[in-house]
């Protein structure tokens, strides 16, 4: 998928949007918590427990006291969260199979899965499995969450058709899906570090402040300075079809270059992030691919201007969000569904330069999807979701399908 990020020990960065800190900013929002089957408008009440959110592509699903709470694109019951649903479920509802198991301490959404982690480290795993992804050795749906064989876990990660978990007490990484297998097994290059991201064709580790990349660099994703591909064969004005084509790769892990010490990492497939010690924010990468193998500016870590001094940084498909101490929230990138926060101009959909984000309360969380963006605000009850962008499949959680330039209340179910 996207945005994930892996994190081990404390970090400003998390798999999913996750509060932090205890600094107290109580916001009384209103927050909508309608009766499951009642079509009636909701009434408004107050939110209490929501602890995180994972916005994916076309579902999104939320921690609420020991909870999940899922919602968007149902095709195939793939939210967990019962039958008889249509396919697009615009509110949260329960995920349903996980009361017994124990409370819930970590969730983690990709593309059409989800996974979520149990206190005493068990993962459970449900939705589409055609690429492995849920790791149970077939390739079945699962409509309910389904246990994971592996030893206790710290920590889950999703990405595109594949997770990985983190044992609790080796801190050895198992992975499982697309490109490992269809059950978990060990990757040695993850074992052991505070951070890493994968989120597809390429990886990227943190450790003691240092990062290490590899993997695809068609679009200079690693940082290394080169990038991009090359036709196999000279073009030919009478082809039918290209040729096919080469891409920069990187088989062992290597640093990018010129970057200070480094506290947290975000990745997408074509961009790479880190947010330093000091509060700045580096990327690399490009969307698309670049016909040649030259030098470009964009293939080594450039520093993102304009920014005031950063705690928690975020990655979605083709953009990314930051905020500050004080809870400011900037985005940048891709705005083609509204996803930065404002609605794109005629005939433009790329801001590269950071824009804050308005309508907010101070902010305490922030989690990228793949067209959306979530936000938390506020401190335990008073704790308020918050979503925007792509709402084809009512993954915004606001009860309709309608695309959101502003940030939009989630309406939480009792």
């Amino acid at each position: 998928m996207t945005r994930r990020t892996f994190v081990l020990g404390p970090a400003i960065v998390g798999l999913a949007c996750t509060q932090a800190g205890t600094d107290p900013r109580p916001q009384p929002v209103p927050v909508v918590a309608p009766d499951r089957a009642d079509p009636s408008p909701p009434v408004t009440l107050p939110l209490a427990g929501l602890t995180s959110i994972d916005p994916a592509v076309h579902h999104s699903c939320a921690l609420e006291s020991g909870r999940v709470l899922c919602w968007g694109q149902n095709r195939g019951d793939s939210l967990g969260v019962g039958q008889g649903l249509p396919d697009a479920v615009t509110t949260p509802q329960p995920v349903i199979g996980l009361d017994d198991v124990g409370p819930i301490v970590q969730i983690a959404t990709d593309y059409d899965f989800s996974c979520a982690l149990t206190r005493d480290g068990a993962i459970y795993c449900w939705g589409s499995n055609n690429g492995h992804q849920l790791g149970l050795g077939d390739t079945d749906d699962r409509d309910r969450p389904t246990r994971v064989s592996l030893a206790p876990a710290s920590r889950v990660i999703t990405a595109y058709e594949h997770g990985c978990a983190v044992e609790r007490e080796q801190r050895g990484v198992s992975c499982w899906g697309t490109g490992y297998g269809d059950v978990p097994v060990a990757v040695p290059l993850l074992a052991g570090v505070d951070q890493f991201v994968t989120p597809g064709g390429h990886s990227c580790t943190l450790t003691a402040g240092a990062m290490l990349c590899w993997g695809s660099n068609s679009g200079g994703q690693i940082g290394n300075g080169e990038g991009g591909c090359e036709y196999d064969e000279p073009l030919c004005a009478d082809c039918r079809r290209l040729p096919e084509r080469t891409c920069k790769q990187v088989e062992h892990p290597t640093a990018p270059l010129e970057l200070p010490p480094i506290a947290a990492i975000a990745a997408s497939g074509s961009y790479t992030y880190a947010l330093d010690r000091d509060g700045g924010v580096w990327q690399w990468g490009q969307v698309g691919q670049t016909m040649s193998y030259g030098p470009k500016p964009n293939y080594r870590p450039q520093r993102v201007a304009a920014l005031p001094p950063i705690v928690a940084l975020s990655a979605g498909a083709n953009h990314a969000c930051a905020h500050t101490q004080r809870g400011e929230l900037w985005c940048w990138g891709n705005d083609s569904f509204g996803q930065l926060g404002f609605e794109a101009q005629p005939g433009e959909s790329e801001y590269p330069q950071p824009r804050r984000v308005e309508g907010l309360p101070p902010v305490t969380a922030i989690a990228a999807g793949f067209y959306s963006t979530c936000a938390l605000t506020g401190e335990a009850e008073q704790t308020i979701a918050w979503c925007w962008g792509d709402n084809g499949w009512g993954q915004l959680g606001d009860g309709t399908t309608e695309r959101r330039h502003t940030p939009t209340p989630v309406r939480l179910r009792e």
